[in-house]
């Protein structure tokens, strides 16, 4: 497998690095500090086409590769976790129209998207207790179209939407193995639909997630997302996309973390010398970078077998737990390198570890990342 970057590739991760070193690094702490979604960083970095990357040239997009995507991503997490899960937020709501979206549904939305005047939302978290995609919200037939009902929890940019992809389960079907789910298009005009903020999170502050209550919400077929597809083919896809996203996210916040941890040991003296002079400092930070490096490249070969569905599920999966994993370690190491100091609000090895471990509950809890991996290795191997 090849991993030299194009050298559309390099100019791309050069400027968001250097975008993010410049812009969003100064910032990282107040943005967390103040529990505040960025508008004006999110649209300066949508200048650098970052949500254009993977939308098809057709469309007005680049039509690169997902992996130019995530490498980007990576670069915006070094900066700030939080800022990068809303750019991958947004980047999933063009994916879905973008493949999936009628020739009317593209031509309404994509345009205002892409260019940052318009969000969409979609709710894509899973947790051991729900049993599917669709079960917090039903689809009872009514004529040519549905009635939907339920609660999506922890949507990104719930209150801020002004469209939102919406999984249901159709007769209150919710068997995690069946395929009556069904892909919807809302419009945040559409009567029946409120919108409400989530409860201050511990971690990611400034990753606007929120909460949308559908009552009695009446679709028709030009509501439908799908172009062939079922509800259920097309939220598979999308959570192997987001755990990707997730994934590369958490190499990113890891690579802060030990830049951070290298920076304070070589300049902390203990005993007459610098901490990094220390063997013991030394194999914490020879771990961290070859976990980084372990990480990233899973991450790489996940975004790239999203172009191969039949293998993306146990790549993004086994991406997703890996880097996660990871990322808490390495934060909690360098917590334990900057000691005391680590613990203030004054270091962002704090804030990162806070960060890190949201990476382990989303877009998928662990538990759920390892039963589809063992399901996999179980199902392929003697």
């Amino acid at each position: 497998m090849d991993f030299n970057l194009t050298p559309s590739q390099q100019m791309s991760q050069k400027s968001v690095r250097e975008f993010v070193r410049k812009e969003v690094v100064p910032l990282s702490q107040q943005l967390d500090e103040n529990n505040e979604f960025p508008v004006a960083i999110y649209r300066q970095a949508l200048a650098l086409d970052v949500l254009d990357l993977t939308v098809p040239e057709t469309l007005g997009g680049m039509g690169e590769e997902p992996l130019s995507f995530v490498m980007a991503l990576e670069e915006f997490a070094w900066g700030s976790p939080a800022l990068a899960h809303s750019i991958a937020a947004s980047e999933a709501i063009l994916y879905l129209l973008s493949r999936y979206g009628s020739n009317q549904q593209q031509d309404r939305y994509l345009p205002a998207l892409m260019a940052g005047e318009i969000f969409g939302a979609a709710a894509v978290w899973r947790s051991e207790a729900v049993t599917g995609p669709a079960a917090p919200v039903r689809a009872v037939q009514a004529g040519d179209g549905y009635r939907l009902n339920g609660t999506l929890n922890y949507v990104p940019f719930a209150t801020a939407a002004d469209l939102a992809v919406v999984f249901a389960a159709i007769n209150d079907n919710v068997n995690d193995h069946g395929n009556d789910i069904t892909a919807v298009i809302l419009d945040k005009q559409t009567p029946g639909w409120t919108a409400s903020e989530t409860s201050s999170l511990m971690g990611v502050r400034g990753f606007p997630l929120g909460r949308i209550d559908l009552n009695d919400v009446a679709v028709s077929e030009e509501h439908l997302l799908g172009g062939g597809k079922t509800g259920r083919e097309i939220f598979d896809d999308l959570l192997r996309r987001c755990e990707t996203a997730a994934a590369a996210i958490a190499v990113g916040l890891s690579r802060a973390a030990m830049e951070s941890a290298v920076r304070h040991s070589k300049a902390r003296i203990q005993f007459g010398k610098s901490l990094a002079e220390m063997e013991a400092t030394q194999n914490k930070i020879a771990d961290m970078a070859a976990g980084i490096q372990s990480a990233r490249l899973l991450v790489y070969h996940a975004a790239i077998s999203l172009e191969k569905a039949a293998s993306a599920g146990p790549q993004s999966a086994m991406a997703k737990l890996t880097a996660s994993e990871l990322a808490v370690g390495i934060c909690r190491e360098a917590v334990q390198i900057h000691g005391g100091y680590g613990y203030v609000k004054d270091y962002p090895v704090e804030r990162l570890y806070r960060d890190a471990l949201f990476s382990q509950i989303y877009p998928t809890v662990n538990e759920a990342s390892r039963r589809i991996i063992a399901r996999h290795t179980l199902r392929t191997k003697r």
